[in-house]
């Protein structure tokens, strides 16, 4: 797992040098953009695209068999499986199955973030409502969810960047074999913030958990500002955590 990981990291590095000055993310809405600005496609021919979306996917499949081709593999089928309901969106025009969410809940409507206590690596027990006062941003993850991968070294930055300003970043596992995997995982990826393996109860308190990654921002009130249903680019996060901090 340690190797891999490391191969992840490489690939993210040489990926992130070939764009100056900033790290490596799929701009799937910008190319929409400029097709929007080209006058658009036709349905039909936005089908054949959706197919070559489809078709890219599967490429990237054989290239799973060895550790740097893997690595490269997962930021494929990352990008295309978080981003392939805006492309039915664009090329067809309606929404043709579930993907990512983001949902900002108005403070009128917000409702309180159920709460938990969950023990930490260290055995300590960290309960959601002792961080009232601050704004959460809580992640809901599993050590074998590969857009999961693509976001912790996210927060491992937000933990340092926004932390003076209030930020409190948790993270809950729900891997099934428990710290057997999240420990060595959370060690080789250097998560510098909280993590719990969540306990049975969890998952019907938070909508039964039915897909992740799910992060939730939560206010300083402790209620559910933001939701992240699905892999969102760096910058919506950061988006997110800076409206609710400016609250």
């Amino acid at each position: 797992m340690h190797d891999e990981l490391e191969v992840g990291r490489w690939v993210d590095d040489r990926l992130a040098a070939r764009i100056p000055g900033g790290e490596w993310e799929p701009n799937v809405l910008r190319g929409l953009a400029q097709l929007r600005e080209r006058g658009g496609l036709e349905v039909r021919r936005g089908r054949r695209l959706l197919w070559v979306v489809i078709g890219t996917a599967a490429a990237c499949l054989p290239l799973m068999a060895f550790p740097v081709t893997r690595a490269f593999a997962q930021h494929c089928m990352s990008a295309c499986v978080t981003q392939s309901s805006r492309l039915r969106v664009f090329f067809l025009g309606k929404e043709t199955a579930p993907g990512p969410r983001l949902v900002f809940a108005a403070p009128e409507t917000r409702k309180t973030a159920p709460d938990f206590t969950l023990n930490d690596v260290s055995g300590m027990p960290v309960r959601l409502s002792d961080f009232r006062g601050k704004v959460v941003l809580l992640n809901f993850w599993a050590t074998w969810c590969l857009p999961c991968r693509t976001e912790i070294p996210w927060f491992v930055e937000f933990h340092d960047t926004y932390k003076d300003r209030g930020l409190v970043v948790l993270g809950v596992s729900l891997d099934d074999d428990g710290w057997k995997s999240v420990k060595p995982y959370i060690g080789a990826m250097r998560v510098n913030y909280p993590v719990m393996v969540a306990s049975g109860g969890i998952a019907p308190l938070y909508g039964g958990l039915t897909s992740i990654p799910l992060t939730l921002i939560v206010d300083k009130a402790g209620r559910i500002a933001v939701t992240h249903a699905g892999l969102y680019s760096k910058s919506e996060y950061e988006a997110s955590i800076n409206a609710i901090l400016a609250e």
